[in-house]
Order: C-alpha cells, then structure tokens, then sequence
C-alpha cells in the first residue's frame, strides 16, 4: 500500500506525518506500506528548523527533506491519500483524485490539522511558534498507530 500525505508547502505538516509515519512502520516491522508526502503550493524551501528539531526527538531524521510536488502522475500511483486539511483535499479533488482528512481517518472528525497561518488567523497572536509547531507535531506523532491500526490491510 502507498500512502501520500498531502498539505501546502510538505515542510511542517504532510513531512512531519511521512516521517514519524516511516519511523513507527520500522519500528514496528510493517513493511507492506510505502509513505511518501507532497504540497499542493509553495516555493521550494528548507523544513523548518522547528520541525526537524522537533521530529529529532522522536529519533526521524528529515534533515535530508526535499519537497514534492503534487502531479497527476504522482497521485495516480498512491493508493491512499491523506490531506491535513479540507483546502488540500479540495485541489486533490479537483485533479479528479479522492482523498480523505487526516483527523478523519484518525479521529472520525472533520477537521483540519492546522498550519501556522491557519492557526495564527485563529488564535492572533501565536506567543511562541516553536511551542505550537512542538504541539503539532506531537499531536500528528500520537496519532500515527491509530491511523496505521485504522488502515491496516
């Protein structure tokens, strides 16, 4: 199975689930999943140094990270395609691909994980990035065996 996940610029959200996703299947002997990630928007630049620190403590190391492009010859060879939020499923969706949220796969809910400007928009001002992309991150970590349990094939 080819599991793709999906969010804007595939540097904090969509990275931080492919790695802590590869981590768990390896340390837990999977080997019948493949997992990769992409973005749907941005200007090529680094990870964030907030979310290789971050991903550093659960022992991923993304420090070789390069982004990826969403193309249609991409989606066409993943079997499952999780977005981190509704806004990226609808551009999977308009290039005539079906994909499903992240919290609803993991947690019934349709929610978005937020990004940073998401979360700023919401929550002005943001006190400390860093302790939000920790939270983030985390959360994605703690979610990662009740996604694979969900999807198990």
């Amino acid at each position: 199975m080819k599991i793709l996940f999906v969010c804007t610029a595939n540097v904090f959200r969509s990275m931080s689930a492919e790695y802590l996703t590869k981590k768990y299947l390896k340390d837990n002997k999977i080997n019948n999943i493949n997992v990769s990630s992409a973005w749907t928007e941005a200007d090529p630049e680094p990870p964030y140094l907030y979310t290789l620190n971050r991903l550093e403590y659960y022992w991923c190391d993304a420090s070789e990270h390069k982004q990826t492009k969403i193309t249609k010859e991409f989606l066409e060879d993943q079997d499952l395609i999780i977005c981190m939020a509704k806004h990226h499923q609808d551009f999977i969706e308009k290039m005539w691909y079906k994909s499903v949220l992240f919290n609803f796969v993991v947690y019934g809910k349709d929610e978005d994980v937020l990004d940073e400007w998401e979360y700023e928009q919401i929550h002005w001002p943001i006190k400390d990035l860093g302790k939000y992309v920790d939270d983030i991150v985390d959360y994605i970590h703690d979610a990662i065996p009740v996604l694979i349990k969900r999807i198990d094939i």
